[in-house]
């Protein structure tokens, strides 16, 4: 199933004996970003990625927070199509703290401040892993 598959390193092999293998192909998350907006799209048949730092991107757009995710979301978005046709194409996205779904999706940066995802990333669903390690699903679409 294609789309974005949301972990917390925690959850990855070797931090976790059984946990989720990583994707070979590690990409920052500006990186990604990047390749995103070229032409030709850059991305093979049945590329593996592991997109981090999304996380410490977040906290760094400070009084801009918004317009950062907004302007994610809107490049995400403008992708989804390349990124469903290119068959067998996955990217994990790592975050190194925790993530957190209610009525919010946010990965906590700190115990006094969570960084909502859900304008990136809208309401992801909550998958088990192997051995019962968890994630967060996201199709491209991002609906």
């Amino acid at each position: 199933m294609p789309g974005y598959r949301l972990i917390e390193a925690r959850m990855l092999k070797p931090f976790n004996t059984e946990g989720i293998e990583p994707h070979p192909t590690r990409m920052g998350f500006l990186d990604f970003m990047r390749e995103l907006r070229q032409d030709p799209f850059p991305f093979l048949p049945g590329h593996k990625l592991r997109i981090e730092g999304l996380e410490y991107l977040l906290l760094e757009a400070g009084d801009k927070l918004e317009e950062v995710e907004s302007y994610i979301h809107d490049i995400l978005a403008n992708r989804a199509n390349e990124l469903n046709s290119v068959v067998g194409c996955d990217v994990q996205v790592i975050f190194q703290e925790k993530l957190q779904r209610s009525d919010d999706f946010w990965v906590e940066a700190g115990s006094e401040r969570h960084l909502s995802l859900r304008r990136i990333f809208g309401a992801p669903s909550r998958l088990q892993g192997p051995n019962g390690t968890e994630f967060f699903f996201a199709g491209f679409n991002l609906t």
